[in-house]
């Protein structure tokens, strides 16, 4: 009997360690495909642009992410093991070889340096390499960009199709929301965090760690202001904007602030737990902050799409930087440091609650959002003829910048007239693709449904949104298939006085799954020039043909084929109704 119950626990212990990495293996193939499932989630948000969705999309694909590798690890321990034994194993063979050990102990220049820099029982060896290296590859990108934007690259035409964007797709529930995450990343929110994390490390007797918070929080506010000083980069439009800001744009301080003070304090907080789904949680929370902080700016138009990223590598560079310095003062205390860092209180937990809950009570105090009027400006057009019309912009966009279908329309009219014009002729004006509009058309069309006034994906014309779209449907009544036309504002106006627009056509014909990642969108009827004949006859107006390009084919941004004679419309509106 004393044999069998000393024999039972082996017995449950061998059980676990046989089916532990099963299940961790059956984890990270799940988590597998969750990943997959995320970026075809992301690339179909990105083409909708609506802020809350791609943010969500995002979050959830980094913390996939983060469970598949932690699953993985977990799944691996036991074969990584044998192979670190059997690497150590084939090294202790490899340093009696003679040319291996007349390598590690020669004199020539410079082998000796390289070998300190992999050393591990010194503090310039192996981990300072290592951090120089880690926080390197995020400098060297935050330089790269600052070039990019400095010379304006093509990711400045990215930044200035999303800022006319934003207006377009805002609701007052997601400015709410943007408004306490941009509270988040202020300096007063910071500091309730930094001043709350150095009370508790300081009672804690962890003076160091203490000390490295406040030096964190200094070094990167001087980090970004040197940086925001030496670009000079001018703020987004005010007339686009929600907040006003007069310093600087590149790169964004609530980036920064975000990546390296919170990054600081989730490492500490990462530290103090023992548990790998608490580590994971804190990542996770971690990153989420940062992903709303940084959404904020843009949604709001404080920044640009490359102000925030580029806030991101600069404070990922400086939080490798402290992080390394920490982990090295940990296994290589000073000489005039008796204590070395000692794990963190798990009461360090309370500083971004803290900071949570001051920017989710004073964030209406601290950021106070608002709509600004635009200054229109337009110019007169001396007549309505091909050879003033080639003022206006020939093709609509992506988001990219790549080119689609030239325009088809031209209309001469104000915007009540344009929209009494479709409304009359039985046409739906397209709802705006804001968090709701967009789940509701995906649910529907997945249901085969009807949603008369669904949003269109946004194109852009000279780097602008469209202004107005319409749809109408088919006979079959399923959002699957309608008959649609984007319409843009040009900043032109006919010799009468009245805008000048312009506008591209196309007929979905159905749903497809369309590129590499196969996304879920409209595939559309090649000949285009059949929808701009159909557009013109519902619409019951007259208008003239003129060649407007060469005849052609191409692609829109699913990567549907195209083809047209390159001639447009024009069409004056009736300045009353009939």
């Amino acid at each position: 009997m004393t044999a069998n119950r000393q024999t039972l626990p082996e017995s449950r212990t061998d059980s676990r360690t046989a089916h532990g990495p099963g299940r961790h293996l059956a984890l990270a193939a799940v988590m597998a495909a969750l990943m997959a499932a995320g970026v075809y989630a992301v690339r179909t948000l990105s083409l909708f642009i609506s802020p809350m969705l791609f943010l969500a999309a995002v979050f959830l694909e980094v913390v996939f992410g983060a469970v598949f590798v932690l699953a993985l690890v977990r799944a691996l321990a036991a074969p990584t093991a044998v192979m670190r034994s059997l690497a150590a194993s084939a090294w202790s063979g490899l340093r009696t070889n003679e040319h291996v050990v007349r390598a590690l102990t020669s004199e020539a220049a410079p082998l000796p340096w390289l070998r300190d820099r992999f050393r591990l029982d010194r503090a310039s060896g192996l981990w300072l390499t290592a951090t120089a290296v880690i926080a390197a590859v995020p400098l060297v990108a935050f330089l790269k960009l600052a070039v990019t934007v400095a010379t304006r690259g093509p990711l400045t035409q990215v930044d200035a199709r999303i800022e006319h964007l934003m207006p377009s797709v805002r609701t007052p529930g997601e400015t709410a929301v943007f408004t306490i995450a941009t509270a988040l990343g202020s300096f007063p929110s910071i500091l309730v965090m930094a001043v709350i994390a150095v009370a508790v490390l300081w009672w804690r007797r962890e003076r160091l760690l203490a000390a490295a918070v406040v030096g964190t929080v200094a070094a990167q506010e001087l980090l970004f202001t040197v940086a925001k000083d030496i670009g000079g980069r001018p703020r987004p439009d005010t007339a686009l904007a929600l907040v006003v800001e007069t310093s600087p744009s590149f790169p964004s301080g609530h980036s920064v602030r975000a990546t390296v003070v919170f990054g600081i304090i989730a490492y500490l907080v990462f530290k103090s737990l023992r548990s790998v789904w608490a580590r994971t949680l804190t990542v996770s929370a971690y990153l989420l902050a940062v992903l709303a902080v940084t959404a904020s700016r843009v949604y709001l138009g404080a920044h640009y799409v490359s102000d925030v990223w580029g806030g991101m590598l600069l404070g990922a560079a400086l939080l490798a930087a402290v992080v390394g310095a920490l982990e090295i003062a940990a296994r290589f205390p000073l000489r005039r440091v008796r204590r070395r860092p000692g794990i963190p209180s798990r009461a360090i937990a309370l500083a971004p609650a803290a900071a949570l809950v001051f920017a989710a009570g004073l964030g209406p105090a601290l950021v106070h959002p608002q709509e600004h009027t635009a200054q229109a400006t337009t110019q007169a057009l001396p007549s309505l003829d091909p050879a003033a019309f080639s003022r206006l912009p020939l093709y609509s966009e992506t988001l990219t910048g790549s080119r689609m279908e030239p325009a088809s329309f031209v209309f001469v009219g104000s915007e009540e007239q344009v929209v009494r014009a479709f409304t009359r002729a039985g046409w739906q004006e397209a709802d705006p693709s804001t968090l709701a509009n967009t789940l509701r058309a995906f649910a529907v069309g997945f249901q085969g449904g009807q949603y008369a006034s669904a949003p269109v994906t946004p194109a852009f014309m000279d780097a602008q949104p469209e202004t107005l779209a319409f749809q109408k449907a088919t006979a079959a009544n399923s959002l699957r298939q309608r008959h649609h036309i984007r319409i843009w504002r040009t900043g032109f106006t006919a010799p009468d006085g009245r805008n000048v627009w312009e506008a591209t056509a196309s007929f979905d014909d159905g749903i497809e799954f369309a590129g590499p990642a196969k996304l879920p969108t409209h595939h559309i009827d090649p000949n285009v020039d059949a929808e701009r004949g159909y557009i013109a006859g519902s619409l019951g107006l007259p208008g003239r043909l003129f060649q407007r390009t060469d005849p052609q084919m191409g692609h829109n941004a699913s990567g549907d084929e195209f083809f047209t004679d390159g001639r447009a419309d024009l069409v004056v509106l009736p300045a009353a109704a009939s």
